[in-house]
């Protein structure tokens, strides 16, 4: 309720009785430009409702996206699904199950890697487990797969249990700290909690927003490269190492090596221009041994 009488109101009102049959059409003359607008707008509308049939059959979306620019959007659709694995046809394969999660972001590297899917994007690294359920329950066994793709590949930072009998390919995504013996809290919560479950593409969708790495964009500045000075280089970092081994606590020939190495910085020069040189059979490990022997 409100203490201000809006004039519109008593328009709509009469208007109502007009669409009924029982009084004139309102004037609209003696309301205000804003309130006359607004009342125009409304009675437009009721009109036109009025002329609808609540029992017509409903337009398709189709029919209604015919002329527009999104007319052929539901085709597309369509494709999308009928070519994503789903229960309906069937457990998914690792091969669909790496066509659908290319879709998803075209930044990404998806690849198979025997009955896994790798999905890698810059450093991050996940691999995808199907599980032959309609649920992707990390049961004992499905931890042991786990746990044995972690050790695997170290880089991996995310393993989704994809259950591959579900019909959006339900997603458990898990770190490796997800795994780690726990012990429960006071309440018997779980000290640590794990990721939604997730149809895979949303699954993968939140790893990137929460996971992916942010590398910012970067140029060299050509205005100012200068050629690189090797020998200056390598005298700098042997000349850092042998003052830093020198000066260490070390004991016996060790040490009276390392000493005597101070201010003979230019054999490890000398080694790495052989070494880089074209056709060169340097053997690292003799010329090592050589100067450490003419050190000591």
């Amino acid at each position: 309720m409100s203490d201000h009488d809006d004039p519109v109101d008593a328009v709509i009102v009469a208007f109502l009785d007009h669409l009924e049959g029982t009084g004139a059409r309102p004037t609209l003359d003696h309301l205000g430009d804003g309130d006359r607008q607004r009342a125009n707008a409304i009675l437009t509308g009721m009109a036109t409702a009025r002329g609808i049939d609540p029992r017509a059959v409903r337009p398709s979306v189709e029919s209604l996206l015919a002329g527009t620019p999104l007319q052929g959007l539901l085709a597309l659709a369509a494709r999308e699904l009928a070519e994503r694995p789903s229960a309906q046809a069937g457990p998914a394969t690792p091969d669909a199950l790496r066509r659908l999660l290319a879709t998803v972001d075209a930044r990404a590297t998806v690849e198979l890697d025997g009955s896994t899917v790798v999905y890698s994007y810059l450093d991050l690294r996940a691999r995808f487990l199907l599980v032959p359920a309609a649920s992707p329950v990390v049961t004992a066994d499905v931890r042991g797969g786990v746990r044995a793709a972690f050790e695997a590949d170290p880089d991996t930072s995310r393993v989704g249990v994809v259950a591959a009998a579900s019909d959006e390919l339900a997603t458990q995504m898990l770190a490796v700290d997800d795994l780690a013996d726990t012990i429960t809290t006071p309440r018997g919560e779980p000290p640590t909690r794990w990721e939604p479950v997730l149809p895979v593409v949303a699954a993968t969708k939140r790893m990137l927003e929460q996971r992916a790495p942010e590398w910012p964009a970067f140029d060299f500045d050509h205005a100012r490269l200068e050629p690189l000075d090797l020998p200056s280089v390598v005298t700098e970092i042997a000349r850092t190492i042998i003052a830093r081994e020198a000066a260490r606590s070390y004991r016996g020939e060790k040490r009276r090596v390392y000493k005597d190495l101070v201010g003979r910085e230019a054999a490890f020069v000398d080694l790495v221009v052989r070494v880089l040189a074209p056709g060169s059979d340097l053997d690292l490990d003799d010329e090592t041994r050589r100067i450490a022997r003419a050190a000591a």
